[in-house]
C-alpha cells in the first residue's frame, strides 16, 4: 500500500462556531454504525473527503457559517482522499497551554493492519483559545491504494490524545476502495450535464468524468449556438482543474481518447491539449495515433486566464476551475476584473460611435469583461453558497480597494435581496397531520 503523507504546517485555526452548526458538521461526518468511544472533555472529527478546498472552505469563508466539508466513502483504486481531523472540547493547561495529537491507521478488508502513522499533530503546544472551538488538524495526511491494495471496505482509525488532560479517543470511519470498473458505469437516468458541472465542486465525482465526456460528445445542448470546443472556456477550466486535482484519471482519458472517434476523439483532443498545453514532451509521450489528435492543437490560441483578462471565455476558464474544485483563488481572481471600472462606460460610449475605428482600443475590451465579471458574480453569489462565502469573506477582511469593494458590495447586496425574494415566493411546505 502507498500512503503518500502531506504534512500540511498551517497555521492552527480555530473556527467558532455555534452549537447548531457543530451538530451540522459531525453529522455531516459521522456514518450509520461507526464505533464511537464516549470520553470526558476531548471530542474529535474524522472526515476521508475528496474535496480539493477543504482548505480554502475553512479558512476564507466568514468565521462560523462556511459550507460544511463533504465526505466520501468511496473511491477508486489510486485515487487520493484526504483525511480531515478536528478536535474540540480539549483541555487546557496553565497558561491556556493546549497539546493534541493523533494516531492514523488503516485497516483492511480482512481486518488486518495495513497502515499507521504516530505522533501526528493535532494541535500543536502552545495557548490556545476557545477550546470549544473546532480546531483542523495542522498535519493531515492522503491516502492512495494501489494496484497491491485490496479493493473492499477499509477502516480509517484515528486515536487523539489530549496531553494536557491525558484523555484518549478513537473514531473510525470506513472507506471502500473500488476498482477501474466504476470509471465506465452508466449515468443516471436524466443526468444533466450543466447541472452535474456547476455542483461538482460541492460533492466531486471524477469517477464519472469519462461518461460525461461521451455523454456531452454524443448530446450537444438543444438549441445552443454551434462553437469550437476550444471557445468553451467553461468545459475547458473544468477539465483542467479536475485532471490537475486527479491525474490518476490521465491513463484512462488517454485509454478512452484511443477508443473513441468522431465527435467524441475530437472533444477529448481538445481537452488534453488545453490541460497539457505548458507540458511540451506530452505529446511526444504518446503513441502516434495519439500524438497525431493532440499536436493538431499546438498553434490553437488558448482563452488562458492572465492578470489583465481581454476575452469572457478567460472568465469562463476561472468558471470552469471553480467549479471543478471550489477554490477560492478562481473567485479571487474574478473579482479583481472589477478594477476595469474607470472603463465601465467605454462600451456604451463606442455603440453610440458613427465613425468607429478599424482596430478597437483596448478600454473596449475591459469594459465588456468589467461587464461580464459583475453579472457572473452576482448571479454566482446568488446561486451558490460557497461563491456567496468567499465573497462576503473578501468583503468582511476589508481585501479590496475602496472602488472594487463597493462594487462587490453592491453585486452582494442585490444577489442576497434577489435570493431572499425567491426564498419568500417559494410556496410553504405543507404541515403534516
Amino acid at each position: 500500500m502507498l500512503l503518500a503523507l502531506k504534512r500540511l504546517l498551517q497555521d492552527n485555526i480555530c473556527m467558532r462556531i455555534g452549537l447548531c452548526f457543530l451538530a451540522g458538521l459531525v453529522l455531516t461526518l459521522a456514518s450509520p454504525g461507526a464505533p464511537v468511544e464516549e470520553a470526558a472533555g476531548l471530542d474529535v472529527i474524522l472526515l476521508p473527503t475528496i474535496q480539493y478546498a477543504h482548505q480554502d472552505i475553512w479558512t476564507k469563508t466568514p468565521n462560523g457559517r462556511g459550507p460544511a466539508t463533504t465526505g466520501v466513502g468511496q473511491v477508486v483504486r489510486g485515487q487520493p482522499v484526504h483525511i480531515l481531523v478536528f478536535a474540540t472540547r480539549f483541555a487546557t493547561g496553565p497558561g491556556q497551554i493546549a497539546e493534541v495529537d493523533y494516531r492514523l491507521s488503516f485497516i483492511r478488508p480482512d481486518g488486518s493492519a495495513g497502515w499507521a502513522k504516530d505522533h501526528l499533530r493535532l494541535i500543536t503546544r502552545g495557548p490556545a483559545k476557545e477550546p470549544r472551538g473546532v480546531h483542523k488538524a495542522v498535519e493531515l495526511a492522503t491516502f492512495v491504494a494501489t494496484q497491491e491494495d485490496p479493493l473492499g471496505t477499509w477502516r480509517v482509525v484515528v486515536e487523539a490524545t489530549d496531553r494536557i488532560s491525558q484523555v484518549t479517543v478513537k473514531r473510525e470511519q470506513p472507506l471502500t476502495v473500488v476498482g477501474d470498473e466504476v470509471l465506465t458505469e452508466p449515468l443516471p437516468a436524466g443526468f444533466d450535464p450543466s447541472r452535474w458541472l456547476m455542483g461538482y465542486h460541492f460533492k466531486p465525482m471524477p469517477q464519472q468524468v469519462l461518461a460525461v465526456i461521451k455523454f456531452s460528445a454524443e448530446h450537444p445542448p438543444a438549441g445552443a449556438k454551434p462553437r469550437d470546443d476550444a471557445e468553451n472556456g467553461a468545459l475547458l477550466g473544468f477539465f483542467e482543474q479536475v485532471l490537475t486535482d486527479n491525474p490518476w484519471l490521465l491513463p484512462h482519458l488517454l485509454a478512452q481518447m484511443d477508443r473513441a472517434d468522431g465527435r467524441e476523439r475530437a472533444l477529448l483532443s481538445t481537452l488534453l491539449a488545453f490541460a497539457k498545453r505548458d507540458d511540451p514532451a506530452f505529446p511526444d509521450s504518446l503513441p502516434d495515433a495519439l500524438r497525431v489528435s493532440i499536436k493538431e492543437h499546438q498553434l490553437v490560441r488558448w482563452p488562458v486566464p492572465d492578470q489583465q483578462p481581454l476575452q469572457g471565455t478567460q472568465l469562463d476558464v476561472l468558471w470552469g476551475r471553480f467549479f471543478a474544485s471550489g477554490r477560492y483563488e478562481p473567485i479571487r481572481a474574478l473579482v479583481a476584473v472589477l478594477a476595469y471600472h474607470p472603463h465601465k462606460v467605454v462600451l456604451e460610449e463606442y455603440k453610440k460611435l458613427k465613425n468607429k475605428p478599424a482596430k478597437p482600443p483596448v478600454e473596449l475590451y475591459k469594459s465588456v469583461v468589467f461587464q461580464a465579471a459583475v453579472w457572473s458574480l452576482q448571479s454566482n453569489i446568488q446561486q451558490d453558497k460557497v461563491v456567496r462565502d468567499y465573497c462576503e469573506g473578501m468583503l468582511l477582511r476589508k481585501e479590496l480597494p475602496a472602488a472594487e469593494h463597493a462594487l462587490l458590495a453592491g453585486a452582494f447586496q442585490v444577489a442576497v435581496g434577489n435570493l431572499r425574494k425567491a426564498q419568500d415566493a417559494k410556496p410553504a411546505e405543507p404541515k403534516p397531520d
